[in-house]
């Protein structure tokens, strides 16, 4: 019952923000994802997405399917600005994909979203069944 309570709490403190958040985000870009990946524990189909943050300061970025409306929310950290193309960064790990930077134009900060609790669980993994070199490797997807 106390587990119930505090799912359903969850999911309406989630819906709340993604409201607020809806309210005052500013749009980032739209890029095409060729690959379903994860957003902390939320699963996106590939597809089109709009990447919106967080009026500025806040720590928090949604990324929304143009098609689906599948949508998710995630907090993220302010990275200093670097030399870097529009795009999004992800870790593939053990055949999984999840978000981890979003860079919205060269010299422009970018935002570093945390390494979730089941990719760092797949990476011990794979650490432990390949060795050291065993982990992640990144993919690129260009913003459009």
């Amino acid at each position: 019952m106390k587990r119930n309570l505090i799912g359903i709490l969850s999911l309406l403190v989630m819906s709340l923000l993604f409201n607020a958040t809806g309210v005052y985000a500013q749009s980032y870009a739209k890029a095409d994802v060729p690959f379903a990946f994860k957003v902390g524990s939320a699963q996106l189909p590939a597809g089109t997405y709009e990447v919106k943050v967080a009026s500025a300061g806040a720590n928090s970025i949604m990324i929304q399917n143009d098609q689906t409306s599948a949508a998710a929310l995630s907090l993220a950290r302010h990275e200093y600005p670097r030399n870097t193309g529009a795009k999004l960064v992800f870790h593939h790990v053990g055949g999984q994909f999840f978000i981890a930077e979003i860079w919205s134009s060269p010299g422009s900060y970018g935002m570093i979203v945390p390494t979730s609790k089941q990719e760092k669980e797949l990476e011990k993994e794979l650490q432990l069944a390949q060795g050291p070199s065993g982990g992640h490797e990144e993919v690129i997807v260009a913003f459009n």
